[in-house]
């Protein structure tokens, strides 16, 4: 072929494109690189020439032919995208000749300005044969304020070309200024001051080198203690001890930290590695109090290395969230993302993922505006590094989809855990856990769309795959086991519901706590059951618990809660207290229900029972009266609501 590359870009970033083809046919390639086989043959000290369709084209009487020879030639395809190219007929066409020559993988994208993936049209910055995925990973250099440096997004590209890590070819260039800079310093004769200036700039360049190969040390370090460390979880001391496959991942991670207590006392920055990632397996199986206190453990750690550390407060961060500590997660997704934009010792790897972890965070205590932001801001950075059929992409959706449904967009939340399922299914198969936690959530969608049977079929489904791959005690197995027990409460199948709810209940005690708003839901809804099932001091116990968290966490459940225990306190006769309640309920199940009448006519239902209880058979009756049609209205007369509401007016009648 006759060109390393082939620029592909709108007359207005001429600029940029003359720019670049400079940059690239002027590299000098390192000697110690010369020879080495690449996908475009043996590399010489020069890459081949960079074809620029405006100039190279010339006077060519056949213009489309040019370009499609020129393509054909070309080892590399680069797009210069900006909401121009964007726009651009011939951009997005070459872009697409290039995939039907059979090269999608050899795409890269040089960004200049606008923003990718960006739902306004005059952003957007990639062709529409981007966003269509016709190129599924696409490698992005983005020279934006704030992104790139102009040598490193180059070096971007040239790694890619020359098949070296980046980072490999940026310390490379690091060291190869320093010898000049030696080279110019030894040779001047152009008086002190200019001879000091070259040895303060050479001094510079060579701790940015000596800097770069303390971080490839360090790394190497710490991949080498990785190995050892993984290789002595499963050393034992007596050979009569082993038990080959009957070793538990638990026994595992166990043995595996009490290891990391008692060594690597002269490198606390490979401890804390290897002690955070331990702590996030533990997490990963369930065990959030195990993970929580090891990775406590680890940030008490005194070490300089940034890069570590930064991944030590994302972990911290993680670990506040799962235990329901949304506002100390904020703070540490904070200072893990300053850290990680620390250009010193840069983690741009993390920085999506602290961006989506920070939004769910802030969804959880309703700030769903901000949670959008932060969300989307990481999803055009997973989009732009990834393409849109990765995992990560999955998700960024995934996190966008649960704030929509905490906000009541359930439209949007569909919209985006379908589109999620989707990528997870292509690349990870049906059996891992994230795609029953998105069956799990397209439950919780079609129920509150008033789908139950098609609710029931994606718990049913989910419940299953939790349980065959988190194993019977994983905190997800609570949610769902909490969810699919609410639809039999709901059918009146309390039997069924019961044991579900149970070991919901039991597990999220055990890993969160009783005042995780997690506990809430399924504490309250095995509180009906024990209600219904005549175990009335149980329930009351429940609903208490249950009501406690809901304060703290202001749940959405906190009204029902409110409301239902009114009415088993009326059922003992605490009437002065129950009138309390569902004052206290009334207000907030209207603010927290704006849309679903039945919930506030639930509340002055309860008021007509407790009235009815009271002796006060006039009150009840119209309160009876007017709400029992509004409550029919939305659930079946055979349904929990239903024949409750029915009751309590049947029972007001026989009272005549």
């Amino acid at each position: 072929m006759r060109y390393s590359a082939f620029i592909s870009y709108n007359f207005g970033d001429r600029g940029w494109a003359r720019w670049l083809h400079r940059r690239l046919e002027s590299y000098s390639i390192p000697t110690r690189l010369r020879g080495h086989p690449t996908a475009m043959g043996p590399l010489g000290n020069k890459l081949l020439p960079v074809f620029r369709d405006r100039d190279e084209l010339g006077a060519s009487s056949d213009l489309a032919q040019a370009v499609q020879d020129a393509l054909v030639e070309a080892h590399y395809l680069i797009v210069i995208c900006s909401p121009r190219g964007a726009k651009s007929r011939w951009v997005d066409e070459e872009i697409r000749s290039f995939v039907r020559l059979g090269r999608a993988q050899r795409i890269m994208y040089f960004v200049v300005d606008g923003e990718p993936h960006d739902p306004d049209p005059a952003k957007e910055c990639f062709p529409p044969a981007v966003r269509e995925g016709l190129v599924s990973e696409p490698l992005a250099a983005d020279i934006r304020p704030g992104q790139d440096p102009r040598r490193d997004a180059v070096l971007k590209l040239l790694s890619r070309m020359l098949e070296v890590p980046f980072d490999a070819l940026r310390q490379r260039e690091v060291a190869r200024r320093q010898r000049r800079l030696a080279l110019v310093a030894a040779g001047s004769t152009a008086g002190l001051l200019l001879t000091t200036a070259l040895a303060i700039f050479a001094f510079v360049s060579r701790a940015e080198a000596i800097r770069q190969r303390d971080i490839a040390q360090r790394k190497t370090v710490t991949a080498e203690r990785t190995v050892e460390f993984v290789k002595s979880l499963f050393e034992v001391s007596d050979p009569s001890e082993a038990r080959g496959e009957t070793i538990t991942a638990r026994e595992i991670l166990d043995k595996g930290a009490r290891d990391i207590r008692s060594t690597l006392t002269n490198e606390p920055a490979v401890k804390a590695e290897l002690g955070t990632t331990l702590g996030e397996v533990y997490a990963g199986l369930g065990l959030f109090r195990e993970s929580d206190t090891l990775i406590r453990e680890m940030m008490g750690l005194r070490h300089g290395d940034r890069m570590t550390r930064t991944r030590q407060y994302l972990a911290m961060a993680d670990s506040h969230a799962r235990t329901g500590r949304y506002d100390q997660a904020i703070a540490s997704y904070g200072r893990a993302l300053e850290m990680a934009r620390d250009p010193s010792q840069p983690r741009p790897d993390l920085i999506p993922r602290i961006l989506v972890s920070m939004g769910e965070a802030e969804s959880a205590i309703g700030n769903h505006r901000a949670a959008a932001a932060a969300i989307k801001q990481g999803l055009r950075l997973d989009l732009a590094a990834v393409g849109d059929r990765d995992p990560a992409v999955a998700r960024d959706l995934e996190s966008l989809g649960l704030n929509a449904f905490n906000e009541g967009d359930l439209d949007e939340a569909q919209a985006s855990f379908t589109k999620a399922i989707a990528i997870r299914y292509r690349r990870q198969g049906a059996t891992h856990p994230r795609v029953a936690e998105d069956y799990n959530t397209l439950g919780a969608i079609a129920y509150l769309q008033g789908n139950a049977q098609l609710a029931e079929e994606s718990y049913r489904k989910a419940l299953r795959s939790y349980q065959l791959v988190l194993g019977p005690d994983h905190p997800e197995v609570a949610n769902t086991s909490n969810n699919l027990a609410r639809l039999l409460l709901e059918r009146r199948r309390y039997g069924q519901a019961l044991p579900l709810l149970e070991r919901a209940v039991a597990i999220n005690l055990k890993e969160k706590g009783p005042e995780h708003d997690d506990f809430v839901f399924p504490s309250y809804n095995l509180a009906l059951v024990k209600e219904q099932l005549g175990a009335l001091a149980e329930a009351q116990q429940l609903l208490r618990q249950s009501l406690r968290a809901a304060r703290y966490h202001r749940h959405r459940n906190l009204g029902p809660i409110l409301t239902d225990l009114a009415a088993l306190r009326c059922r003992v006769g605490a009437f002065e207290e129950s009138s309390a309640l569902l004052d206290e309920a009334a207000p907030i199940m209207k603010q927290t229900y704006p849309t679903e009448a039945w919930r506030t006519a639930w509340v002055d239902n309860t008021r007509g029972y407790c009235a009815a209880r009271h002796g006060d058979a006039g009150r009840a009756r119209q309160l009876l009266q007017d709400t029992t049609p509004i409550i029919l209205a939305r659930w079946r007369p055979d349904t929990h609501f239903g024949v409750i509401a029915r009751s309590r007016l049947a029972a007001l009648s026989g009272r005549k």
